[in-house]
């Protein structure tokens, strides 16, 4: 059987140089318009937010907070109040609470605890006056929603850059599956093989044994090529991406499934440690690269050689 090439270090370094010239080109070149969109979304939200606070931190009607998680940015904004800003889930785990509309109206003790906690860690530098017990000056109101709205909009824009990286890498390696004629089948859960798609056909992110993999493809030999796509914005974060989440799950499919069964695999892009990449080889797991999708092609076309 044909399998994927294995990189010697110095392969690993060139190509890890590309990636991280390819990295840094994206965010210096990156425009200000998503931080820009997501500030200007946020501001008049903000603004809202603090005119009321006083009435949203101390009345004892649940629908005041209720108002507020009827919008996801609201609901969102409500969370930034605190120092730090607060997930979600702390939150309700915080609160035992569920942070929909209709529970908080229904529900006035469960209100009741969201604010506290809330007020609890409310920011001391953004709301001093909140502290204070006083209303705000113009000065102290335009430099909360300012820095408010600004925390929440590099936020999003931190979430999109992860998402939008593994979107793009994702349609990448759809693409090429389409130029070789494959194809994308439903989702699924496979614990058999023989549950995963047909030979020439390919689905995304679906669960495979006992954890998930972003792409599933049939080789045209019958093996399956698990694929997860790993974005890295660092050294230090490319161990967690590659090492600890890809490499690891590669463990768990090959013990699975078996070494003739199936071929784990990681297409990347960004900034990697080459010794990190070149442990995750040994480790079993396969790697390609965003910017040379050729080998993957290769590797794919080379399968149907029997």
């Amino acid at each position: 059987m044909i399998n994927p090439k294995i990189w010697t270090l110095a392969d690993l370094k060139a190509d890890a140089n590309l990636a991280r010239t390819g990295f840094r080109h994206e965010r210096i070149d990156e425009p200000l318009e998503l931080y820009s969109e997501f500030f200007d979304t946020f501001v008049p939200i903000f603004a809202e937010l603090v005119d009321t606070l006083s009435t949203i931190t101390r009345s004892e009607d649940p629908e005041h907070l209720a108002a507020l998680m009827r919008s996801s940015n609201k609901k969102t904004a409500f969370r930034y109040l605190a120092a730090p800003p607060i997930s979600e889930d702390d939150l309700k785990v915080l609160a035992d609470a569920k942070l929909s509309a209709t529970a908080l109206k229904s529900n006035p003790d469960s209100a009741k605890r969201v604010r506290e906690i809330v007020l609890h860690i409310l920011d001391p530098h953004r709301f001093i006056w909140a502290k204070e017990q006083r209303e705000p000056s113009q000065m102290e109101r335009e430099i909360a929603i300012a820095s408010s709205a600004a925390l929440v909009a590099a936020k999003k824009v931190e979430t999109s850059r992860r998402s939008s990286a593994r979107k793009l890498q994702e349609e990448g390696v759809k693409s090429i599956l389409a130029e070789l004629d494959y194809l994308e089948v439903p989702k699924r859960n496979i614990q058999l093989l023989s549950q995963g798609p047909n030979r020439g056909e390919f689905c995304g992110e679906s669960k495979l044994g006992n954890t998930r993999a972003d792409l599933v493809i049939r080789l045209f030999d019958d093996r399956v090529l698990a694929i997860e796509c790993k974005a890295s914005n660092s050294e230090v974060n490319s161990f967690k991406r590659v090492n600890h989440e890809a490499a690891g799950k590669a463990k768990q499919w090959l013990g699975a499934f078996g070494n003739n069964q199936i071929v784990p695999s990681a297409v990347l892009s960004g900034v990697f440690n080459v010794n990190n990449l070149q442990t995750a080889q040994a480790e079993g797991l396969n790697l390609f690269w965003s910017h040379r999708l050729a080998d993957l092609i290769d590797f794919i076309i080379a399968t149907k050689v029997r």
